[in-house]
């Protein structure tokens, strides 16, 4: 009996054993195959992020090219501004400078003259005079063309700042469109990634650019 029941203990070890090894050998098999699936998933993302984060900067990219045009645009316009201005005054003071300087003349001619040139100077000024008054009643005619001329100059520079306008308010909304996109991914990533951190300040860059000009444009109105 004894000698019978001593091979049986052994026996009964050995499959112990072989099923504590059997065990130990899953377990790490197991985490060897969740470590696998975990890198997997890593170089999933990454690739995904990288893809991602391209395709944003693309985005990104063309909408910078689009308002620096915009910019300039606006800048052109601003510069142009005060120019015609001072084109304008410098040439009515010398229109009024001219003729205050040409009727002192005139009158001391007169006076200095003898009496016989004296009256033939008043019989040549008398046509002067009927001629100026002439000249004054036609020119309300002469300046309509100007004024038409300046409507349809005010009126195209209207229609440019309403194109303006329009283009920021797109360009806007395309940055609105990114920092969703932005936000969505760092709910997938998380927030601590640099490229993304960067991606957001180049963003918020284009933001601020977009309400200067449209500061600049209301300022033009």
């Amino acid at each position: 009996m004894w000698a019978a029941a001593k091979p049986a203990g052994k026996a009964h070890e050995r499959e112990t054993m072989v099923k504590k090894v059997e065990v130990v050998v899953k377990k790490k098999t197991e985490q060897k195959e969740t470590e696998a699936k975990k890198k997997q998933e890593s170089s999933k993302q990454q690739k995904m992020l990288a893809q991602k984060l391209a395709q944003l900067n693309k985005k990104v990219s063309q909408i910078e090219e689009r308002l620096n045009k915009v910019t300039a645009r606006i800048q052109a316009l601003s510069e142009a501004e005060p120019a015609t201005d001072t084109q304008t005054k410098p040439a009515d003071s010398a229109s009024t400078g001219e003729q205050s300087t040409s009727q002192p003349t005139e009158a001391t001619a007169a006076t200095d003259a003898p009496s016989g040139q004296a009256i033939a100077a008043n019989d040549a000024a008398a046509p002067a005079s009927s001629g100026q008054t002439a000249t004054e009643a036609s020119s309300p005619t002469s300046q309509q063309p100007v004024d038409e001329d300046q409507e349809e100059l005010d009126e195209e520079k209207q229609a440019q700042i309403d194109g303006l306008i329009g283009q920021l308010i797109a360009l806007s909304n395309q940055l609105r469109a990114v920092t969703n996109e932005i936000r969505a991914l760092e709910k997938k990533v998380g927030g601590d990634n640099a490229d993304i951190q960067k991606l957001k300040e180049k963003v918020n860059a284009l933001i601020e650019q977009v309400q200067a000009n449209k500061k600049a444009l209301l300022q033009l109105l």
